[in-house]
């Protein structure tokens, strides 16, 4: 067992430097982030201080149910900008940390698929394939410090997991309880889907239990338990902790977060069922994706040897193939009652990984019907997926955009002149015109303030849930202001005197009294 971890821990410090040697880590370039990045640091700084209780910012008015990401963000930042100075901001320092996790959920996926397949190289070759399809169809996942992307790997984890419990084993409850932890701290819609994938699991398990009769194989059975009675509990235990902040959220501002998330299920309809199947058809037809897994699918009955099917074989694949249906049968229902625009495909970005995975088992039973899996083979495979991968995430992101303003310094120091010194300036926000480059610079200047540890301005009307809750002015604070400013991406008719920061108006008027 000690081995095993220290030969997890070398590999994971190597696909980690992987990532940030050919990735996009702008680890010497001084970044002041925006947008959806900045509002995770004004989180990330109470998480640097051991008290930050709930997840990102949700688009709809709450906060996502636990900080687990961004506390492994945060720790990026304290340990690779704040201690070793290793990168030139504390942006590279959260990306630092992206890879490292990234790397973690790859080496624990090939860990526990040798395991299940019994064969190192198989493992290996399984492992690389996987990394390769990755890096096609979604090659941001490697690095990028964006909530959507970082499911990603969580999710395949969990599913590759959901595959080793049908398959009656205990070896993979760690990381089934790891990752379902990230996944229920990352998104609320997790909370259904995780638990729909459970249950089928539990069903197949049963279902082969009836056929095999092979005794400590059947989840809910007394061999079973008795077996793994040490490993479930801390499996469970690993869950409850990570449960622990949104137990403490509902019991301190009760009914708490569960009711904002059961009040927006209840706020929209439910999408039509074939709307539902079109949005999760997306993600298998992602242009020539769809020809490569057709083309894999026909290779293999051209070249299918039934001959060479064993039970070592056929079990993991048959597990893994029921983990993708019931990953499927989870994101169908999030789907039909978790989505309230079907436009937005971004909210199902981490369900890559399930058509990922069926054309890695695709390409890997291809690869067995024509060669026996040898470690040279896998050394092949890891080359061609490594150097296929490389070019992969050297690309930029397509959120670049919002990695770096170098204006925000500037803004930081001119908003802070608006008012007296230690008043906060009281801003009114414009949402009439280009909202989204107001919200985005201004919660970049908030994010730069925080680390700074004095915030020049509250938002007194048009505060959003983006700024968090410590932006929000005082009433107290409104009304003892002399000055309010009205803020805004564009100029506006009539009125004067305003400065120009960062690209945004901010048009001085009477505090209302």
């Amino acid at each position: 067992m000690l081995k095993e971890s220290a030969a997890c821990l070398i590999a994971t410090i190597c696909v980690a430097l992987f990532i940030i040697l050919f990735g996009q880590t702008f680890s010497s370039v001084p970044l002041h982030e925006l947008g959806d990045f900045a509002a995770n640091s004004v989180l990330i700084a109470d998480a640097k201080h051991l008290k930050l209780l709930v997840g990102h910012y949700s688009r709809v008015g709450f906060n996502h149910p636990g900080p687990a990401f961004l506390y492994v963000l945060a720790a990026g930042e304290v340990a690779f900008f704040d201690l070793t100075h290793w990168v030139a901001s504390p942006f590279s320092g959260q990306i630092y940390a992206v890879a490292l996790l990234s790397a973690f959920w790859i080496v624990a996926i090939g860990a526990l698929l040798r395991r299940m397949l019994g064969s190192l190289a198989g493992a290996v070759t399984t492992t690389a394939l996987f990394v390769g399809v990755t890096a096609y169809i979604n090659y941001q996942a490697f690095a990028g410090p964006w909530f959507p992307h970082l499911y990603y790997f969580a999710f395949a984890a969990f599913t590759v997991s959901i595959a080793a419990l049908i398959m009656g084993r205990s070896d993979g409850l760690l990381l089934l309880a790891v990752s379902l932890g990230f996944l229920l701290n990352g998104h609320a819609s997790f909370l259904g889907m995780t638990a729909i994938m459970l249950v089928c699991a539990l069903v197949a398990n049963t279902a082969a239990r009836a056929r095999s009769n092979v005794r400590g194989t059947w989840l809910l059975g007394r061999d079973y338990l008795a077996a793994n009675v040490r490993t479930i509990a801390v499996a469970l235990a690993i869950v409850a902790l990570f449960l622990l902040p949104l137990v403490i959220q509902t019991a301190v501002h009760f009914p708490g977060p569960l009711a904002d998330y059961a009040a927006f299920g209840h706020a929209h309809k439910p999408n039509r069922p074939v709307d539902a199947v079109r949005f999760v058809g997306l993600f298998w037809s992602n242009g020539i994706f769809g020809i490569l897994f057709g083309a894999a699918a026909c290779a293999i009955l051209v070249t299918n040897d039934p001959a060479r099917d064993g039970e070592g074989r056929v079990a993991p694949e048959r597990a893994l193939a029921l983990a993708l249906a019931s990953a499927t049968l989870a994101f169908l229902f999030y789907s039909i009652f978790g989505v309230d625009n079907l436009s937005l495909t971004y909210v199902g970005i981490f369900y890559y990984a399930v058509p990922a995975l069926a054309l890695t088992l695709l390409v890997k039973r291809l690869l067995d019907n024509v060669v026996v899996a040898t470690m040279p083979v896998a050394v092949i495979v890891c080359v061609a997926a490594g150097a296929f991968t490389a070019i992969r995430i050297h690309q930029p992101p397509e959120n670049i955009s919002q990695y770096n303003d170098p204006d925000i310094p500037a803004a930081y120091v001119a908003i802070g002149k608006l008012e007296a010194s230690g008043v906060p300036a009281v801003l009114d926000l414009d949402g009439s015109a280009n909202w989204e480059q107001l919200w985005s610079t201004l919660v970049g200047v908030e994010a730069y303030a925080k680390r700074r540890g004095s915030l020049p301005f509250c938002i007194a009307q048009n505060w959003q849930l983006v700024f968090a809750r410590s932006a929000r002015c005082a009433p107290d604070v409104v009304q003892s202001a002399h000055t309010r400013f009205l803020v805004s991406a564009v100029p506006k008719d009539g009125m004067t005197g305003a400065v120009k920061v960062a690209g945004l108006y901010f048009y001085p008027r009477e505090s209302v009294k």
